[in-house]
């Protein structure tokens, strides 16, 4: 199944972010995700990234089956769900922390710097 953001709704402190699952030889089906904005405060996801981070739960939720993905007709988003990405930031984080930090020139003025450049000082 193919998704395509349809839009939001605003409501208090909750958004509701609208997609359209298209199938090929089915009429298309409309999801309706909601997601408190403390929540995303909290994860430390931009208000701009809620679309694509629910897009990615019916994505996941499509591959694993019908009745996976059934149940994010009309879903609020609970704690629980931004798990995975806490983990791969983790894992993200993990991984920066192993790398050899990069190289960096060191404050000596080079050789040529002390070179004569062939022209006479005059003193007064």
């Amino acid at each position: 199944m193919h998704f395509t953001y349809q839009g939001f709704t605003h409501e208090g402190d909750r958004r509701c972010f609208t997609f359209r699952g298209i199938e090929e030889l089915s009429s298309p089906v409309i999801f309706s995700i909601e997601i408190d904005l403390a929540l995303l405060f909290r994860n430390r996801i931009p208000v701009q990234e809620g679309p694509a981070f629910c897009l990615q739960m019916l994505t996941t939720a499509s591959l694993a089956g019908p009745t996976f993905l059934e149940r994010f007709r009309n879903y609020r988003v609970l704690e629980s769900d931004f798990r995975s990405l806490l983990v791969e930031r983790e894992r993200r984080a993990a991984e920066k922390a192993l790398r050899k930090p990069p190289r960096r020139p060191s404050g000596k003025p080079s050789f040529t710097a002390d070179v004569y450049s062939g022209t006479t000082l005059k003193e007064h």
